[in-house]
């Protein structure tokens, strides 16, 4: 059996029917995700709150090509973009469309717009390549640019592109934004929103009636309701208006509800909070002021959030990469996941009296700067460990004999 055969038996055999049942996955619209991220106080918060905590933790590269690898990744990933820029547009990106395309040409890493890419299926393998997509850019009549379809691809093969994708029950090709499951929030905040503004308006209750027992025609009642909002406009101003109640018609009550009675600000609290929620982000992270669970709220922020987000990125560079890699981010450079600083000199202390590392392994640990000498180098003996614990060859339990000599040495000394 040849190499070739081998391999051909050993691919999953699904994979023409999973490639068959979604051979191009083309991007969802986002634009009202997008429009959430930007008009939403506490969405654009809340990302923001992620991106900058996803952003401030460094990869761990090590093995293989580690070097170059930890050079892409950490320091400068291309020519023209620092890391923290690229990647603040790749954790975005991920968020919002929920996925993350990124291009390598084998010396440097750029960013794809995720929204563009096309996910096209293979039925032999898993992805046969990538499409990116270019809008046909066009001018009107009046030379103003339009956009339309796309029209236009740029292809890449699967070794050109490193793609990170967040859950997606519908499809294993590429994944769902995020604020997906947000939408019904979304639309039950703007419509509350948009009730407290017509409430504000209060065109429709009127805040004063005038009352004739005489029948008014329509041009009357708009004149005299036009004379009252000149004359009265310091009352009025665009506000309430005015009702006329003629041919002795009268009024029992409109209105008896009041603002505080509708309970606005709660309602759009708990909007607010279920919506951090479901991103991740502690509510209370996002009010000002002390709390005394605030170190818990961080810890289980990073725990919970941030740091999967980040293993499911080293997990797409180890796979890409495949040179026996290992990818890691760097829990000590999170402060909110680190002892006290009291703690951990007690830690790393218990750590070096014991025997267990070395003093410059401590001065590691703490983040300082080692002093490589033989004096710091070497695994210190505790002192109050003797006989066979440190030498077997030595010590112990003393003979018979040694303990007679002993015995008769300290009654010689007591006679004396």
């Amino acid at each position: 059996m040849g190499l070739k055969s081998w391999i051909a038996e050993k691919l999953n055999p699904a994979q023409p029917y999973i490639a068959s049942q979604d051979p191009y996955n083309v991007p969802q619209s986002i634009v009202d995700y997008k429009t959430a991220f930007r008009e939403i106080e506490v969405v654009h918060r809340s990302i923001e709150m992620v991106i900058n905590a996803l952003v401030s933790i460094p990869f761990v590269v090590d093995g293989g090509a580690a070097k170059k690898i930890n050079k892409l990744l950490n320091v400068k990933p291309n020519p023209f973009e620092d890391r923290v820029r690229l990647f603040r547009r790749a954790f975005l990106d991920f968020y919002l469309d929920g996925n993350a395309f990124f291009y390598y040409d084998k010396e440097s890493l750029y960013l794809l717009p995720a929204n563009d890419v096309e996910v096209v299926a293979d039925s032999k393998t898993f992805i046969s390549h990538y499409n990116y997509l270019i809008y046909d850019q066009q001018t009107d009549w009046y030379g103003f640019a339009k956009e339309t379809t796309r029209d236009a691809k740029i292809t890449f093969t699967p070794d050109e592109i490193v793609q990170v994708k967040s859950d997606n029950d519908q499809s294993i090709f590429r994944g769902d934004s995020k604020l997906k499951n947000l939408q019904r929030l979304f639309e039950l905040y703007y419509e509350l929103l948009d009730f407290q503004r017509q409430f504000f308006k209060n065109n429709a209750i009127p805040g004063l009636v005038l009352k004739t027992d005489n029948v008014l025609s329509s041009k009357i009642k708009e004149r005299m309701l036009e004379s009252w909002r000149a004359s009265y406009s310091n009352i009025f101003n665009g506000a309430r208006s005015p009702a006329i109640l003629d041919g002795g018609l009268d009024i029992d009550r409109f209105s008896e509800v009041k603002f505080n009675e509708l309970d606005f600000e709660n309602s759009v609290e708990r909007i607010q909070m279920d919506i951090a929620k479901a991103i991740g982000v502690p509510y209370v992270l996002l009010k000002s002021g002390n709390n005394a669970n605030i170190a818990a709220n961080e810890v289980l922020f990073y725990n919970h959030t941030i740091l999967p987000v980040l293993n499911q990125f080293c997990s797409a560079f180890e796979h890409f990469f495949n040179n026996a890699t290992s990818i890691l981010p760097d829990k000590r450079s999170v402060s909110a996941l680190q002892p006290d600083l009291r703690t951990q000199a007690q830690y790393y202390s218990t750590l070096v009296n014991t025997g267990i590392i070395t003093p410059d392994e401590a001065r590691g640990g703490l983040g300082m700067r080692e002093m490589r000498v033989d004096e710091t180098n070497c695994i210190r003996v505790p002192q109050n460990i003797t006989g066979s614990a440190t030498d077997p060859s030595q010590g112990g339990r003393p003979s018979e004999d040694e303990i007679q000599i002993i015995t008769q040495d300290d009654e010689d000394l007591a006679n004396e």
